[in-house]
């Protein structure tokens, strides 16, 4: 395993696979479209990604997709399922895809005997339970072109630029709304003087 990919996980994963024996830790590969685990299955441990991107979809009782997050390099996903009977969702690659998993069993052995182990856990989960309330507040934020200020606030740097690696797509799906949807609302705030799109998928807050 090399410095690369060690460093591009979390450290509470790394303190994990640390106490864990070699056997427990797992990489997989998945193509595009390849899931690691659909809804119902058992989990499969605490993964993070390495390369690549993993969404997240949960399907309702009427059949319809809701995606819940997209995990990408060094993020960590699924952690509910260590502590249910089965995934609440479907993991499926929608890039190609190398990530490291643990074993369920072998995680929660680790954090049982290892009390700072446990708060790094949790101090992560609480972190994601953090993010998910702030995303449902920014759905339920209206008018759209509000959520979309909102959201770009957060995550532009000092000058006001959307950084390079976070693609539109993601602000569409965090806002919970199609890309055209999302396109319509970012043309209205350059006409409002709110935004600059010098170049395509460059966006700078004024």
């Amino acid at each position: 395993m090399n410095m690369i990919t060690i460093m591009s996980k979390p450290d509470f994963f790394r303190a994990i696979e640390a106490v864990c024996p070699a056997t427990a830790t797992n990489t997989i590969l998945l193509e595009v479209g390849e899931p690691l685990f659909h809804q119902g299955d058992a989990s499969p441990g605490l993964s993070v990604v390495l390369e690549g991107c993993v969404e997240l979809v949960r399907w309702t009782l009427s059949g319809r997709a809701v995606r819940i997050h997209a995990a990408e390099a060094g993020e960590t996903f699924a952690e509910a399922s260590l502590f249910a009977p089965a995934c609440h969702c479907d993991a499926i690659a929608i890039a190609q895809t190398r990530l490291t998993t643990i074993r369920k069993e072998d995680v929660l052995s680790a954090v049982a005997d290892n009390p700072d182990l446990a708060t790094g856990l949790l101090h992560h989960l609480a972190g994601n339970l953090m993010q998910a309330r702030r995303l449902l507040e920014l759905r339920a934020t209206s008018p759209l072109t509000d959520a979309v200020l909102a959201r770009l606030s957060e995550l532009v740097d000092a000058a006001g630029w959307l950084p390079e690696d976070v693609p539109l797509q993601s602000l569409a799906a965090d806002a919970g709304v199609t890309a055209p949807a999302l396109y319509r609302t970012l043309a209205a705030l350059e006409r409002d003087g709110l935004i600059e799109r010098p170049a395509r998928g460059r966006v700078r807050l004024v």
